[in-house]
């Protein structure tokens, strides 16, 4: 049997929840006997490039907006691969592997890995890709988004979206999980006894971090009131503005909330919480969330996106989920969570937590979910017959 011939897709390896997943996909495909694989980036460069060493990569080295030969350089890509399934993501990509590749034989699927864009807050760039996805999405043969919330909002904003698949994000459970975090803890002076909190996330305005600071500043308030200790901490780059606003809301409080920015390493930083904290108003697929509770973090998350699918593991002891944008709510579930917690019950919920991943979220079921998929496109098998077999490993 002839192994089929992928093209995977991306701008660039920049690094990003969705450069990340491609970076899983392409690492376990190139395992794969029964797949022949070629990657592609429009950029050199990223800082995720290093992990494909090894993998046939060709880049087209795009050089600016007014760079239009680079088309002409991924078509001869495609046509001298030859391939029998070109998966892309994000828009750029989506766009110009169709425009590329459509009329070569290939069967050219669109990744989806957003939802609930605020189109009024795009570039002239950006809503210019997300139009043009629009009016080609009937020529994809198929569309693969990381949430069932990512596929609602692109049916509600007109895409056809009747070939369209959710195959959730894969977490690698080897490179996030528990470890000894003492050095960390002294490096960062937290005490033996301090409840932790993080979150993970870049500092964006559907991240709320206002909603972060004024929940980190109550809590604080409650844990002294109790003679105990808590702190918070932020991974993720920092904006300006935001980390301004943040402080103001924090005052006093600011000495107790580490905003540490971008750590490459940051699994090493994932166990040192107690709890991981998603303040988020929209979300596709939050990969920190997925990421902390497989090192051991107990979820806290708005209810938003598949956010609180993740976080379910069955728990009754302490409220784990609240409405977006609701610091009230956010506070009581963090609340409940520290009475547990001080009664002992916080190592059983990290164990939970992290065997929720490995059983719902692993790599493995992510890469063979999207095989199956790119697989039947290629023999030409029904997709609604496939359709309902994904649903039902889903649910």
């Amino acid at each position: 049997m002839k192994p089929i011939r992928i093209l995977l897709a991306i701008r660039s390896l920049n690094f990003g929840g969705a450069e990340r997943q491609w970076v899983l996909l392409a690492k376990e495909l190139a395992k794969n006997p029964q797949v022949e694989l070629r990657l592609c980036t429009l950029y050199s460069g990223g800082r995720l490039e290093y992990e494909i060493v090894g993998i046939p990569h060709i880049c087209l080295h795009k050089k600016g907006r007014k760079d239009i030969g680079f088309l002409f350089r991924y078509r001869k890509v495609i046509k001298d691969f030859r391939p029998q399934c070109i998966y892309a993501f994000m828009p750029e990509m989506n766009v110009f592997s169709l425009f590329c590749g459509a009329f070569l034989g290939a069967k050219v699927i669109f990744g989806f890995r957003s939802s609930a864009i605020e189109l009024n807050n795009l570039g002239f760039a950006s809503k210019l890709y997300f139009y043009t996805q629009k009016l080609f999405s009937h020529f994809a043969a198929a569309i693969i988004c990381n949430s069932q919330d990512a596929l609602a909002f692109y049916q509600s904003k007109g895409y056809y979206m009747k070939k369209a698949f959710v195959v959730y994000n894969g977490i690698d459970t080897q490179r996030f999980h528990p470890r000894d975090t003492q050095r960390i803890k002294n490096e960062l002076g937290i005490g033996e006894n301090t409840f932790v909190c993080g979150i993970s996330a870049r500092m964006d305005k559907v991240k709320d971090y206002p909603l972060f600071a004024q929940i980190a500043k109550e809590f604080l308030e409650f844990v002294e009131s109790q003679n105990a200790e808590a702190v918070f901490f932020s991974l993720g780059k920092c904006e300006e503005k935001i980390l301004k606003d943040c402080l103001k809301i924090l005052g006093e409080k600011h000495r107790k909330v580490l905003f540490l920015g971008v750590k490459n390493d940051v699994e090493a930083y994932y166990p040192l919480f107690d709890c991981i904290l998603s303040t988020s108003y929209t979300e596709s697929f939050s990969n920190s969330i997925a990421e902390g509770m497989a090192c051991g973090c107990v979820p806290i998350v708005s209810d938003v996106g598949e956010s609180k699918k993740i976080a379910d593991f069955g728990q009754d002891s302490y409220a784990f989920s609240f409405p977006p944008r609701d610091s009230k709510s956010a506070l009581k579930c963090l609340k409940s969570l520290y009475l547990f917690h001080n009664s002992n019950g916080l190592e059983s919920l990290k164990t939970q937590a992290r065997e929720q991943i490995i059983q719902k979220f692993s790599v493995e079921s992510m890469v063979s979910k999207t095989l199956k998929i790119l697989s039947s496109l290629s023999k030409g098998e029904s997709l609604e017959i496939l359709k309902i077999e994904l649903q039902e490993t889903q649910s």
